[in-house]
């Protein structure tokens, strides 16, 4: 009786291994192997007869890993710069994004009415755009010459554009960010149960109490998630600072292209990724250590 049941729990264990073999064939083609690899080139591992990358450039080649690659990449002024773009863009429009999201999730949550479901349209509304067509869209209405200065010179209002800026880059992004952000956010805030609420209304608690002591405290881990995943997003991203960013500083994630293809430096682009790559895992190590916590303390 008890070999059957092993033989039964085997069969299962295996059945299950082949049904999780697939994908993880899939992610080790597509993720595992080339990171490996990207890390060894940046660190230096390049065999003599690799043909993989473009022949004829400057590349650092060592028998054993060395830092080389990021010392000339640290080294670079420009890439000082870019990174302090990109910083700025990632806190800034973050923290935006934040904001904006938490006050439309609690009109939401707090509200009902038909401009509740006007409101919850117009967010979930960049959903369904392309990044591209927005980005256009941004440009068009916000732009040198755009409908917006348009209005302002209407009333005699001096108007300079943010497109092709810092702040156009961070408008941009508050526009894609805000459907994953309201959303995430609103989910926590409709898993509170609405009896706390009504007995803080009770006690006489006024909304600002009710939000500080009882409504943010429960819903620390979703604006959590909103904050960690919106900063890798924004500190990773390409369309959007390609797009409406300036033409020089770039955000990393344009500085890789162009390092990559036009200044033909493959391997100071793949190290600018290992560094974005460390940047956000240490971003991501700071959610995980935060909701540990937050559980610890819940339980």
């Amino acid at each position: 009786m008890l070999g059957q049941f092993s033989r039964h729990t085997n069969g299962k264990s295996l059945l299950g291994l082949l049904f999780v073999l697939p994908p993880l064939l899939v992610l080790t083609l597509l993720v595992l192997w080339p990171a490996v690899d990207a890390l060894r080139f940046s660190l230096g591992l390049v065999p003599a007869g690799n043909v993989n990358y473009t022949t004829g450039l400057d590349l650092i080649r060592s028998d054993h890993p060395t830092l080389a690659v990021f010392g000339k990449l640290f080294a670079n002024a420009a890439f000082a710069r870019d990174l302090r773009l990109t910083l700025f863009v990632s806190v800034t429009a973050t923290l935006l994004l934040s904001a904006l999201a938490y006050a439309l999730a609690l009109y939401g949550r707090f509200h009902r009415g038909r401009s509740t479901e006007l409101v919850r349209t117009l967010y979930l509304l960049p959903m369904f755009i392309p990044t591209i067509i927005a980005a256009y869209a941004l440009t068009t209405f916000y732009g040198d010459n755009g409908l917006f200065e348009a209005m302002l010179a209407r009333v005699s209002i001096g108007y300079t554009s943010p497109i092709r800026q810092a702040w156009g880059i961070v408008l941009g992004q508050v526009w894609v960010g805000i459907p994953f952000a309201v959303l995430m956010l609103s989910s926590g805030l409709d898993g509170i149960p609405e009896e706390q609420i009504d007995a803080a209304r009770d006690q006489g608690a006024p909304f600002w109490t009710i939000l500080t002591r009882l409504v943010l405290p429960l819903n620390v881990v979703p604006l959590l998630i909103v904050l960690t995943f919106s900063f890798i997003g924004i500190f990773g991203s390409f369309t959007v600072p390609y797009l409406l960013g300036p033409t020089a500083p770039n955000m990393l994630g344009v500085s890789m292209q162009l390092n990559f293809g036009s200044f033909r430096q493959p391997q100071l682009a793949v190290a600018l990724a290992v560094f974005s790559f460390a940047v956000c895992a240490v971003v991501g190590y700071l959610y995980v250590a935060a909701t540990l916590r937050q559980n610890r303390r819940a339980a």
